[in-house]
C-alpha cells in the first residue's frame, strides 16, 4: 500500500511509467479523431452529439494531463485520483445517462418517418398552375 504514495518514477515502476504517459497520449489523440468523426457523422441527432461531448471532455481532461503528471513524478494515487473520476464518468454518460434519451430521439425518428404529416385543409389558399403562375381567376 505505501507504494501508492512513492513518486511516479521510470525507478518505483518501470514496467508503468511508459506506458502510462505513452497510453495518455494516445487516448487524447483518439478522443479527438472519434470526436471530428462524430461531429460530422451524427450532425442531425444532437442527443448523439452530446453523448459524444459527455465522453469526449471526460476522457480528454482525465487522459490530457497524465502526461503530464508522469512527466513531474506525482504519486501514483493523484494519477488515480484522476483517471478513474475520468473513466467513472464517460462510462455513467455511455450506460446511465444517455441511453434513454437516445431512445426517445429514435422514437422520434420513426415516429416522424412512418407517420405522414397531416394533411393542410387550406381553401382560400390560391394553387399553382402547370407552368408555375398563381391562378387567381377560377377557383
Amino acid at each position: 500500500m505505501a507504494q501508492v504514495f512513492d513518486p511516479f518514477t521510470p525507478l518505483n515502476f518501470p514496467s508503468l511509467f511508459t506506458m502510462m504517459w505513452l497510453v495518455g497520449l494516445l487516448m487524447v489523440i483518439g478522443s479527438v479523431t472519434v470526436y471530428n468523426v462524430a461531429q460530422r457523422r451524427y450532425r442531425r441527432y444532437p442527443t448523439i452529439l452530446a453523448l459524444h461531448e459527455w465522453i469526449f471532455w471526460a476522457v480528454t481532461v482525465s487522459w490530457g494531463i497524465v502526461p503530464l503528471l508522469v512527466v513531474i513524478h506525482v504519486p501514483l494515487i493523484m494519477l488515480l485520483m484522476i483517471v478513474i473520476p475520468g473513466i467513472a464518468v464517460a462510462a455513467w454518460a455511455t450506460f446511465v445517462k444517455y441511453p434513454p434519451l437516445i431512445e426517445e430521439a429514435n422514437d422520434e425518428i420513426r415516429r416522424r418517418r412512418f407517420v405522414p404529416p397531416a394533411r393542410r385543409e387550406v381553401r382560400g389558399r390560391r394553387r399553382a398552375t402547370p407552368a408555375g403562375g398563381r391562378r387567381s381567376h377560377r377557383r
